[in-house]
């Protein structure tokens, strides 16, 4: 009877609604806990739809949770889609605060994408780095370097962001209650230095050349 009366849940939404709706019972879960912790029947029977239901629009628990990686990344990136009239220091600070509204908005997805995908193997770490070069691409752009130091401050901005993802894991473990423009400062101060740094030693390299 149980069984029966989960299946039937399913036909009532459209596909699109359907998969939307197996996306959010999946980042919930993927969100609170590991990854090999995550049971795929569980999130059938949460969403109130077969397991077979889910392989239909889903054909691994890999590819189901790669699904909801790109979904919070498209998002993220949305959301903090910078602004070109802005001056690079305001972009920046805007493109912090959307960033910091969407997680505390959103932090399961976001645990999802950078506590639970960080062990997994190379197609779901492809869609990471994938994104990550496309919000660091944003960052270079604002900048308007020229080519010759262009490459290293490149590298400083990959290594930034990944201060700035345990720095916010840190912050949402912490209940998100430390202050935000705390936060924002700190965040800002590392990436000055970092590119800083990547530019000054691009210029003594090219003036030793």
């Amino acid at each position: 009877m149980r069984g029966r009366a989960t299946e039937t849940v399913g036909p009532r939404l459209e596909p699109d609604a359907r998969r939307a709706h197996l996306l959010a019972v999946g980042t919930a879960a993927f969100g609170s806990k590991a990854y090999d912790e995550v049971q795929i029947d569980q999130i059938a029977q949460e969403a109130g739809v077969s397991r077979a239901l889910l392989y239909h629009y889903f054909p691994s628990k890999r590819a189901f949770f790669a699904a909801i990686v790109q979904l919070g990344y498209d998002e993220i990136l949305e959301v903090t889609r910078p602004d070109p009239s802005l001056p690079p220091a305001e972009q920046l600070q805007a493109g912090l605060e959307a960033y910091l509204d969407y997680v505390q908005s959103h932090p399961h997805m976001y645990r999802a994408i950078f506590r639970s995908a960080a062990s997994l193997e190379a197609s779901v770490q492809k869609v990471v780095n994938r994104n990550l070069d496309q919000q660091a691409k944003r960052i270079l752009l604002g900048m308007d370097l020229p080519p010759s130091k262009a490459s290293l401050t490149q590298k400083a901005v990959r290594a930034w962001m990944a201060f700035l993802i345990q720095a916010v894991l840190d912050w949402l473990d912490q209940g998100a209650k430390s202050d935000r423009q705390q936060l924002i400062a700190v965040c800002t101060g590392a990436l000055v230095g970092a590119t800083a740094a990547a530019q000054q030693f691009a210029k003594a390299k090219g003036d030793g050349g």
